[in-house]
């Protein structure tokens, strides 16, 4: 039995790489114990002293922007020697909910002209929260559903690519009624954002969850997907131009995150009162709960999650996590020719198999290939992707709370009212299943 001994924290997040440091000690690895409760993080560390009093763990103090609001979890170091004994100890206790290792994962930046969208760098998909491939590709040459069968001429195709997406969706018709965003809350989770940017005009915050000293992005995603929203260069316009920008720096610039990262950031969302989040992510990670439930609490607190469907098609059941789950709105992505991109995840969700058959999915469809959006100092470029195609509905989810009068949003405004306007003014295509298309072509 381990020896009883006071436990002392160290730090985690910040300049400070804990991660690192774990590494360096081999035999320990970072676990999240989840309380029923949300307390100061001192009273969960002090709850843990006083009631677990064995060597073996350290509490890990995280230095971020959540840790000035109470919180339903705390993250320990626990030595692999004593795991097995240490987490029946942590179980035990009356106030601890469960204790889940805090998975890393790693998003794969594809290469221009890939070939492999959607697979992972070594090929494989390894057991835990290992998010697909980084979803977008500046691939010319992609391929798309039932190409030979394409009833739209190639001029018309081009000209609908030099298009701006807002006008080809009606965008402007909104604008010109003063519905442009105004006063919506936009949570963006990728990995931050240049302050000062020339193509945002209202960038409300920046916060940095990883272990590193920067709130920028240095990859491109953050900003592409943030313009896409709320751009206003008038080359590469967003949806919902005078929408509040809160960007949610979660992962580092060589793409790796944590649970923990995302828990604290989903709690600093609820805290703060964001009314739309979007995550261009999505990973076979539904057996961890700790982001699942999480991600439910966050539309019970009436945010709206819009998430891309993944990139592993043309295979039926390829769906991502969190993008399959039911409250969140899961997009998938068509070209210009109305078809659904041979890369877009098919359904049915599988988490329920073998207990019954999967749910339909994705919700619906959106422009996903060679949109326009923000590069990450000035300029515009082209991407595709379903990570393209989620931000395009987001932006149009801000557009539509922001119709809604102030006084009038808390009887009307929550995460299933606006998915049912979305999916119920969708356009049907002709030709794809519900599996592949879910109510159709997204719509303003």
């Amino acid at each position: 039995m381990p020896e009883s001994v006071e436990s002392e924290p160290f730090i985690a997040s910040g300049s400070d790489d804990w991660q690192d440091q774990q590494k360096q000690q081999s035999d320990s690895r970072s676990y999240i114990v989840r309380f029923y409760h949300y307390k100061e993080a001192e009273a969960h560390w002090n709850y843990l002293q006083d009631n677990l009093k064995f060597k073996g763990w350290q509490w890990i103090e995280r230095k971020n922007p959540a840790a000035r609001f109470p919180t339903d979890f705390g993250l320990v170091a626990i030595d692999e020697s004593v795991k097995e004994l240490l987490l029946e100890k942590f179980i035990e206790l009356n106030l601890v909910k469960d204790v889940s290792l805090d998975l890393s994962y790693q998003r794969i930046v594809l290469e221009e002209k890939s070939e492999k969208i959607g697979a992972f760098a070594n090929g494989k998909k390894r057991p835990g929260k290992m998010f697909t491939a980084m979803s977008f590709s500046e691939d010319q040459n992609y391929a798309v559903a039932n190409t030979s069968k394409l009833k739209i001429s190639w001029n018309r195709h081009l000209l609908m690519q030099k298009s701006q997406i807002t006008s080809l969706l009606g965008a402007h018709e909104l604008w010109s009624k003063g519905i442009t965003g105004a006063k919506v809350k936009m949570a963006i989770f990728d990995i931050g954002i240049r302050a000062g940017h020339l193509h945002f005009r209202n960038i409300k915050e920046r916060t940095n969850w990883t272990n590193e000293d920067t709130l920028n992005d240095n990859v491109g995603h953050g900003t592409f997907v943030a313009g896409v929203i709320a751009g206003q260069d008038e080359e590469c316009l967003g949806f919902a131009p005078d929408t509040e920008i809160y960007a949610f720096r979660v992962f580092t610039d060589a793409q790796v995150s944590y649970t923990s990262w995302f828990l604290d950031a989903f709690n600093y969302a609820i805290a703060t009162n964001m009314d739309v989040l979007n995550l261009s992510i999505g990973g076979p990670d539904y057996l961890d709960l700790p982001f699942v439930e999480k991600v439910w609490e966050l539309t019970a607190n009436n945010m709206i999650m819009v998430s891309a469907i993944g990139n592993d098609g043309p295979l039926y059941g390829t769906l991502t996590n969190p993008a399959y789950q039911s409250d969140v709105i899961g997009v998938g992505a068509i070209d210009y020719s109305d078809h659904v991109a041979s890369f877009s995840s098919r359904g049915m969700s599988t988490w329920e198999i073998p207990h019954g058959y999967g749910r339909v999915k994705p919700d619906l469809v959106a422009y996903g290939h060679e949109i326009m959006g923000s590069k990450i100092s000035t300029g515009c470029k082209r991407l595709s992707g379903t990570s393209v195609a989620s931000p395009v509905v987001a932006g149009i989810a801000c557009l539509l709370v922001s119709i809604i009068p102030e006084n009038k949003q808390k009887g009307i405004l929550n995460p299933a009212s606006i998915k049912q306007a979305l999916v119920e003014g969708a356009t049907k295509l002709s030709g794809p299943n519900l599996y592949e298309q879910g109510a159709g072509r997204v719509n303003l």
